[in-house]
């Protein structure tokens, strides 16, 4: 090996930055062992060099286990691949641990479903071998398409983040090095290494990225890979920062799923299962930047793909909304604004219509729209679970009681109030959101509203002294759905 020259200073440059970046973010803890995944390219055959050298030394892994994954998707290409990796660790003494994980080449997203079995057998690996660390081979270059393929994909703080240096078990000490140096690092030391055709495939995007956009952005700003790799550090530190900031935010704002789930979707909608309930006023008290960064942050943990500064913005909008209100956040979501609680909601295939009137028997049950409703004699009033039950005088219920939904031009006349008024406007009052109103049950009689089941009982229902018998009404929902009225009077 030459002592001196270009290719020296080489070498030693991009050794030296791998090891400051080593120490600098702490990598290796002491006594940590080091699974390398080695694919056979010049970035992860450089980086196996380099972590063999460090091995030992203060800041380094206390050992080395290196890992190859043959998807088998080049035919004889993989193998070879595998064999150069057997060579090179053979050479330095390094256990290796082939494993075969084929992957077809239809069925979606090839990468993608690589990726995903890449990390599952790393991290199978890593446990059986007891390392600490699973170390990949990511550069600037890398660093720097994810950046673009994120910002042109989704958005946010996080592409700009794109891959931490350390993200345990995960580590990448070659992101501050690029690919250009990881190639002559190998030719200098010679050191073989393989060409993956397939990442110059031109249907994919990060090829496009890769052959194009990087050369003609370095061409026109000299530099700016390594700037983009810097401002991904810096990125990366703001959004630990930014952590701290939204765990305090999410006190404030998540609250209880109010009652029928969180935002009680349209027909045909339902909750997202895992997003949380959010409270429109605690949200409208934020700075304006905070609360954006939230709803970003909430956005992506809950719908994924839905996470775009557009999304945040029509969300916002909705605080500005009286009562109810949804906007379409792309994706097949939507935002669901009803009152205080803000919801996101999936939309599903379109749930059938309403049902017509049921029988209601007194005494009797009857089921209408996933409710159990029951009329049932009463021995003498007692204060009720409004929520659930209503006692009533029996002779508001003479004649054809029928359980049905709320029709155009409904009125009801509530409990101590004078006169009577229109449904849509009491629901409203009640804070009824308007996705539930047509599904609310009503218990009528000869076209009179006596029980807004769960919420109202009507002037016709009052108990007074000339009383002569009493009705419990009840409502629950029907885990069966099947019961139809049975007509008992």
């Amino acid at each position: 090996m030459p002592s001196g020259g270009k290719g020296a200073r080489g070498r030693a440059s991009l050794a030296r930055t791998v090891r400051g970046l080593v120490l600098r973010e702490g990598l290796f803890p002491p006594g940590c062992r080091v699974l390398v995944m080695v694919s056979g390219g010049q970035d992860s055959l450089a980086l196996l060099d380099i972590l063999c050298h460090l091995a030992g030394r203060a800041g380094g892994p206390a050992a080395v286990h290196a890992l190859h994954i043959n998807h088998h998707l080049r035919g004889a290409e993989s193998d070879d691949d595998e064999a150069l990796v057997v060579r090179a660790c053979g050479e330095r003494g390094i256990a290796l641990t082939v494993a075969h994980r084929p992957v077809t080449k239809t069925g979606g997203n090839v990468q993608e479903r690589a990726r995903e079995a890449r990390r599952a057998t790393a991290l199978e690996t890593a446990a059986g071998h007891s390392c600490d660390r699973i170390a990949l081979g990511h550069t600037a270059d890398d660093q720097a398409e994810t950046m673009l393929y994120r910002l042109g994909r989704y958005g946010g703080l996080a592409a700009f983040r794109a891959m931490l240096p350390c993200d345990p078990p995960w580590v990448r000490p070659l992101l501050g090095s690029r690919r250009a140096e990881t190639e002559a690092y190998c030719r200098e030391r010679g050191i073989e290494f393989a060409v993956d055709r397939g990442n110059a495939y031109p249907g994919y995007a990060r090829t496009g990225l890769r052959e194009r956009v990087l050369p003609a952005w370095e061409d026109a700003v000299p530099g700016a890979v390594q700037a983009a790799a810097r401002a991904a550090e810096v990125a990366g530190e703001m959004e630990r920062l930014a952590e701290g900031l939204l765990a305090d935010v999410e006190r404030l704002v998540v609250v209880p799923a109010p009652p029928g789930g969180a935002g009680a979707g349209a027909a045909g909608e339902a909750a997202a299962p895992q997003a949380s309930v959010l409270s429109v006023s605690a949200l409208a008290a934020l700075q304006a930047p905070l609360r954006r960064l939230f709803l970003y942050r909430w956005l992506e943990g809950c719908a994924g793909p839905a996470a775009s500064r557009a999304s945040v913005l029509a969300l916002e909008a909705l605080l500005e909304v009286p009562g109810s209100a949804d906007r379409d956040l792309g994706g097949g979501w939507r935002g669901v604004k009803v009152y205080d609680a803000l919801s996101l909601q999936r939309r599903r295939a379109a749930a059938p219509p309403a049902p017509g009137p049921v029988p209601l028997g007194v005494p009797g049950a009857a089921v209408w729209g996933g409710f159990r409703v029951k009329a049932q004699p009463a021995e003498r009033f007692v204060s009720p679970d409004v929520s659930r039950e209503a006692f009533v005088d029996v002779r508001c219920l003479d004649g054809d009681v029928v359980v049905r939904g709320p029709l155009p031009g409904d009125r009801v006349r509530p409990f101590g109030a004078p006169g009577s008024r229109k449904l849509q406007d009491v629901l409203v009052d009640l804070k009824v959101p308007a996705a539930r109103r047509a599904g609310t049950p009503l218990v009528v009689c000869g076209g009179a509203i006596v029980w807004v089941c769960g919420f109202l009982v009507s002037e016709e229902g009052r108990i007074t002294e000339d009383t002569s018998g009493i009705v419990r009404l009840s409502v629950e929902p029907d885990p069966a759905g099947t019961l139809q009225g049975d007509g008992q009077r």
